[in-house]
This record gives C-alpha cells, structure tokens and sequence, in this order.
C-alpha cells in the first residue's frame, strides 16, 4: 500500500495516506474474501486520487499567497528524492498509467486483479502498462541511462 500511494506521487503525504486507508478499511463493510484484494486496492488508488485532488487546490491556495506574500529562499523546504530522474519520469506519467505500474512492479499483482482494481479490462491494463514503460523508458535514455 504505501509503494503504490508513494508511485501516486503522495510521497509527502504517504504517511498519511496509509493511514486514511486502514480508518477507511476500518470503518468500512468487507466485501466477500473472494473479492476483497481488487475492492481493496481499488481503496488504495481511490484515496491517492482523493489526496491529489485535495493536493491541487491546497496548491492553487499557496500559489495565491505566494502571490500576495512572495516567501523567502530560506523558508522552502528541500526536496529529496532517491532517483531524481525516475521520479520526474514517474511524475510525468498520467495517474492511470502510473498506478498500473505501482500495482504491477510495486505490489506484484497480475493482470486481472489489476484490471479489478482499476475497474477496467485486461486488455486496458496490459495498453496501460505497455505505454507506461514506453514513456520511462523513453525518459529515462533521455536522461543518459541505457538500458540492456
């Protein structure tokens, strides 16, 4: 849960993220065990686009501010990032195609259980993922890194 929230690009927020999910379990009526893991993850990938959501407008709002109070250099945090160039690569990829990579490479999941998580069909989830490593793979040469 926390890769797949941290490959949605809510690297700041994972934290929370992860924990809206298990209140949100909690609190939840569980489905049948037979399909629980795909309303599951579906859980994960609907509260990462709930944080982005909230993410943008709390943006759109600091944005203004800084228009009106413009802040020092001092008082910006810095960001760190592991692999720069992945995560810009990551980063730049639509929320769809993202997630199909987090649920696919992060939390190994097949096809199917993707295809049910994302509420889409198998052969969406297979043009998504196919897309996806197209594009960071493309972003990647781009940056100097070859790959085998």
């Amino acid at each position: 849960m926390h890769r797949i929230l941290f490959l949605q690009g809510y690297c700041d927020e994972v934290d929370d993220a992860v924990q809206e999910v298990f209140i949100k379990v909690f609190r939840a009526e569980l489905p049948a065990e037979e399909v629980f893991l795909g309303w599951f993850y579906r859980l994960i990938l609907n509260t990462g686009r709930d944080l982005g959501r909230r993410r943008r407008t709390r943006q759109g709002l600091a944005q203004r501010l800084e228009q009106v109070a413009p802040a020092r250099p001092h008082d910006e945090a810095p960001k760190v990032a592991a692999d720069p160039a992945l995560r810009a690569a990551l980063g730049d990829l639509a929320p769809d195609l993202r997630e199909a990579v987090a649920l696919r490479y992060f939390a190994d999941l097949p096809l199917e259980a993707i295809a049910a998580a994302q509420d889409v069909p198998l052969g969406t989830v297979k043009s998504r993922l196919h897309t996806a490593i197209k594009r960071l793979r493309e972003a990647l040469e781009t940056c100097g890194y070859a790959h085998d």
